[in-house]
This record gives structure tokens, sequence and C-alpha cells, in this order.
């Protein structure tokens, strides 16, 4: 939490544009979206909603290589999310049409089985169905949050994402939900600040950083093969590990947010 905060404050400007970016681009849709729902073009919605999932996919995604550059201790200039826009275009189209998919199906589902009309015939079925489509979107929503930051770490390709995001998300459960939470209470900051800080960016940021010190426990399990079974893979030497990062990131004063000039 840190260090995410003090990439967020290092790069602020780059980070508040991006923000600008992604939150008018939302907004934008969001508003053509509510105008087909109140005309009642269900049609026209149902395509907005799917257009403006792949769009901000792609805007999020194009910042993803910024983020993990952010994550390493490097530096990033915001011209490089423009560069990586075109590298995002497929990814993010795929990534935004699964969530769309998914929204829409679940949407359509749960609305069907908790039906007043299917609950009258069906009650004991319809809570059962719609209660487990509920709890398979939970468990995908926890997954996928560690899609984007596989993908601007490990540069895998979209399956191999995937298929590493329910992997880390079922060997890391705890720590998914509490960077799920996490990122909650940035979600409702963001909406203090108007989608301005830390929202898009700054969320992506910490998610990033959050993976990259949780890959050092695999890091640290393959240099460690005896170390077989859940009870021996949990005595993790977190400190030890974590060690030249504490050190890399050094004891940040408040002043020299403000004044960091004034730093010896």
């Amino acid at each position: 939490m840190k260090k995410s905060f003090c990439d967020g404050w290092d790069n602020l400007l780059g980070v508040f544009l991006v923000n600008v970016i992604c939150s008018f681009s939302f907004i934008g849709l969001f508003m053509l979206f509510l105008t087909f729902i109140k005309a009642e073009a269900i049609f026209l919605a149902g395509l907005t909603f799917v257009l403006g999932s792949i769009i901000l996919s792609i805007l999020v995604f194009a910042y993803g290589d910024s983020a993990a550059e952010i994550a390493n201790f490097n530096s990033v200039r915001f011209v490089d999310f423009f560069k990586s826009i075109p590298h995002a275009l497929w990814d993010g189209f795929r990534f935004g049409l699964l969530i769309s998919g998914i929204t829409i199906i679940s949407y359509i589902g749960i609305s069907y089985y908790w039906s007043v009309e299917f609950l009258q015939r069906y009650r004991e079925i319809g809570i059962f169905l719609g209660a487990l489509l509920m709890w398979m979107d939970v468990f995908v929503l926890l997954s996928l949050q560690w899609f984007l930051p596989i993908r601007s770490l490990m540069k895998n390709n979209f399956s191999k994402c995937l298929k590493k995001s329910f992997i880390i998300f079922f060997d890391n459960t705890g720590f998914s939900i509490l960077m799920f939470i996490h990122n909650l209470v940035l979600l409702l900051i963001s909406i203090v600040f108007v989608g301005m800080m830390p929202a898009w960016a700054g969320i992506l940021i910490a998610q990033t950083n959050a993976l990259r010190l949780r890959l050092y426990k695999y890091d640290y399990l393959e240099e460690h093969p005896e170390l077989q079974g859940k009870r021996k893979r949990n005595k993790i030497p977190w400190e030890e590990l974590i060690y030249d990062d504490r050190e890399t990131l050094g004891p940040r004063k408040l002043k020299s947010f403000i004044f960091p000039w004034k730093e010896d």
C-alpha cells in the first residue's frame, strides 16, 4: 500500500491525465447507454454496453505496461500510454467482450431465475440456480482482477493470462479477497474525487504492485522444491523476499511528497 501510494504520487500527472481520459470516456458511454435505456432501445443499449466495455478495456490495457514499469521502480512518460494503445487493441477487445458477455448472461440468467413467475412455479430451483450464477460471478470477478497485471508483468498471451488468473485466485484466495476489498475502497475514494484520483490508473498500479510482490512466493517455491504441502507452502519468508524493495523504496517522509527537493 505504501509503495502504491508513493508510485501514484511520483507519477501524479500521468495518473491524472490517464484517469481523465478513461473517466470522460466512461461518462460519455454511460450517458449514451442511459439514453437508449430511457428510449427503451434495448438492443442499442446492449450494443453500447459491449462497445463501452471494449473501449475502456483497451484504454486500461494500454496503461498496463506503464503500471508494470512503475511497479518495477522504472520511470514512465505519459506518451507511453498512447504508444501502447495499438498493442492493447486485440487483448482489450477480447477482454471487453468477455466481461460484457459474462455481465449480460448473468443479468439475464439471474433476472429469469429470480423472477416472480419462475419462483412461483420452481421456488427452490430458481433460488439455487440464481445463487449459483451469482457465486460463479464472484469467483470470476475475484480471479479476473489479476488478468491485466499478469499480462503486463509476465507478458503471457490471452489464454495463459486467463488460466493464471484463476490459478492465482485459488492459490491465494484470502489475498485476492483482501485486494478486492482494497480496490473497492480505492473506488469509493475515486468517486469522491470524481474519477480523477486514484481511479483507473491508481487501482491498476496497486493491483500490479500486489501481484509483483506475490510472484516472489512462486520464485521462492521454485528454488525450494522441498516445500510441498499447504502448510509448508505458507511458510514464506516475506521479510527476506521484500527486503530489497523496502530498501529501494526507502523511508519516505511527509515533506518529501510536498517538497521533494528538500530531501537529503
